[in-house]
């Protein structure tokens, strides 16, 4: 018996800590601060808690979901995809969270629309390729 000696390719690192960071803080915080202040202008206090909560989270979550998605050569159609998937997991969770009770129906207006928003933005600002490390 004889074995095959073939060198394998090295496999790429996941993420590292602070890739991860430089996508999902800012894709926290813009949103969370941008919904804030609108809210402090309209004197609306619903705005104020979402800001933090159903507007912010859905945004770093698909910032992350998008952090490690695998990447191509054609930058447009990872963007579509990051959407329609961001779109999809917030929506799914949305409909699960407002039909067992546990939210209201308002956060399908938060969820869905800062998920798209996150994950659109990281895919459009991460490089083509992961670097080899």
């Amino acid at each position: 018996m004889t074995r095959n000696n073939r060198t394998s390719a090295p496999v790429p690192r996941t993420a590292h800590l602070s890739t991860i960071a430089a996508n999902v803080i800012p894709a926290y915080v813009m949103p969370a601060a941008m919904s804030y202040l609108s809210a402090l202008a309209l004197d609306d206090a619903r705005l104020a808690a979402a800001s933090v909560t159903t507007i912010a989270v859905p945004s770093a979550l698909a910032a992350l979901a998008v952090t490690f998605a695998p990447r191509g050569r054609h930058r447009l159609v990872r963007v579509l995809l990051a959407a329609v998937f961001c779109a999809a997991l917030a929506f799914i969770a949305s409909f699960t969270l407002v039909h067992t009770g546990l939210a209201a129906p308002t956060l399908f207006l938060d969820a869905v629309p800062s998920a798209v928003l996150g994950g659109v933005i990281t895919a459009a600002r991460t490089p083509t390729r992961k670097k080899e490390s």
